[in-house]
């Protein structure tokens, strides 16, 4: 009996032991991560401003170093890995991106919010319509329509896009989806009203549309197209005869309460046509026979020379190209004239004000923000100016070409025509000399 009891007990105590081993094991392994682990944490970003392709270090703590079990996402865009250590992360900015929170997830765990990144749009440079195989006349989608030396651009509320295509002397039309059709012109060089192809222009380059869809042309006269798509001389077409000189185009602009501005390229003159039709010399010379150039705003008077295009922004400035000279004069309502960008001799730096320089710019455009486009055709770049007139290239490598891509990685040749849409995110360009229509997405 007492070695049974014995025996019990002895079992017992080797139960109770393996039980005491079992929970202290038990203890140790569930208290081991809550005494040694680190959480997942994001202290500080290398960079919090910049474009697609920007890189970012990433520091904090808790990182896999397997980079693709650590997902990162810039305003909820996903972006890729490529390096990893406990403690930092190398990622490039993805296209899109937007400004917002930099998060991330390791392994699948709950994302982690770290500080606002600030996206800076990148120029997406595409092909809208036309080809490169010699200049033509086809009407079709994309690629399969053709131009002669597009010139002037305009587009509309809707997105439809309006180009004085003047080696062709036509007026043609690209909707959204790129379908060209011919608004107007037959297609012979000389002036006739009329309705559609049964019109005719001669060189038409400078094109606006308002928001009753009516377009405007320049072509030597400023011509009307309705929105039925008959054409027309405004009014009193005889006192605002624009000569061409060297059939260098030239450029026409609306503002925001129906007036037009004109540039007349020979005689460095700058017109402005009222809603009613009375013209006016906005901009003049004191005497363009012997001072080819200068001209006279608000009693000052300004050097310039080939005054070849303007545009007006919403608060009723007036744009100047000057060609020869590489700048771009800004003029306020109560007629008060500042360099507003350029140097005044050729070349391609960016930089603010007159410290930036351009090479025979051509076509303006304005966005709601006030931001002023200009395809700078010497430099076959696209140019962007904020309102405290600082240059920066927008699109175009600099060297003549026709590919698209990102930035500077795109190319263009001898863009002649810009014009910006209401949202101010897309930018069409009139490619002169490649015969096509370039489309820029800012994203």
């Amino acid at each position: 009996m007492v070695q049974k009891l014995i025996k019990k007990h002895a079992a017992n105590a080797l139960i109770l032991c393996v039980i005491a081993i079992c929970y202290s094991a038990c203890k140790k392994t569930n208290t081991k991560p809550t005494e040694n682990s680190i959480p997942v944490t994001i202290s500080s970003i290398s960079v919090n401003s910049g474009p697609v392709n920007t890189v970012v270090v990433i520091t904090g703590t808790s990182f896999d170093t397997t980079p693709s079990n650590n997902k990162v996402f810039f305003n909820g865009k996903a972006a890729t890995v490529s390096a990893a250590t406990t403690t930092q992360l190398t990622v490039a900015v993805p296209l899109g991106a937007g400004t917002g929170n930099i998060t991330l997830s390791v392994k699948n765990a709950t994302a982690i919010s770290g500080p606002v990144f600030t996206y800076q749009p990148s120029a997406v440079v595409t092909t809208l319509a036309g080809n490169i195989n010699g200049p033509g006349a086809a009407n079709g989608t994309g690629t399969s329509a053709s131009f002669n030396i597009p010139t002037g651009i305009a587009v509309d509320a809707a997105g439809n896009v309006y180009v004085g295509d003047g080696g062709n002397c036509l007026i043609r039309k690209i909707t959204p989806a790129g379908v060209v059709t011919t608004l107007a012109g037959s297609g012979a060089n000389h002036w006739a009203n009329g309705t559609g192809t049964s019109a005719s222009f001669s060189i038409p380059t400078g094109v606006a549309v308002d928001a009753a869809g009516n377009v405007y042309v320049a072509d030597g006269l400023i011509r009307k197209i309705s929105a039925t798509g008959v054409v027309t001389n405004l009014s009193g077409s005889s006192e605002i005869v624009l000569p061409t000189s060297d059939n260098f185009p030239y450029g026409i602009a609306l503002d925001a309460t129906g007036n037009l501005y004109a540039a007349d390229t020979r005689y460095s003159l700058i017109r402005k046509i009222t809603v009613s039709n009375v013209v006016t010399t906005f901009a003049k010379s004191p005497d363009w026979k012997t001072q080819n150039g200068s001209f006279t705003i608000g009693g000052v008077t300004t050097l310039t020379y080939d005054p070849f295009n303007v545009a007006v922004d919403a608060a009723g400035n007036v744009y100047v190209a000057e060609y020869n000279r590489g700048r771009i004069w800004k003029v306020t309502p109560a007629g008060e004239i500042t360099a507003f960008a350029g140097a005044g001799y050729s070349g391609s730096a960016d930089g603010n004000g007159t410290l930036a320089s351009f090479n025979c710019p051509m076509g303006l455009a304005t966005d709601a923000a006030g931001n002023v486009y200009v395809a700078d055709s010497g430099n076959n770049r696209i140019r962007k100016i904020t309102p405290d007139g600082t240059v920066t290239t927008l699109a175009g490598s600099g060297f003549w070409g026709s590919e698209d891509g990102i930035g500077t990685s795109a190319s263009f040749f001898r863009p002649v025509g810009v014009a910006v849409n209401a949202a101010g995110n897309v930018l069409y360009v009139a490619d002169g000399r490649n015969n096509l229509i370039r489309k820029i997405t800012l994203q």
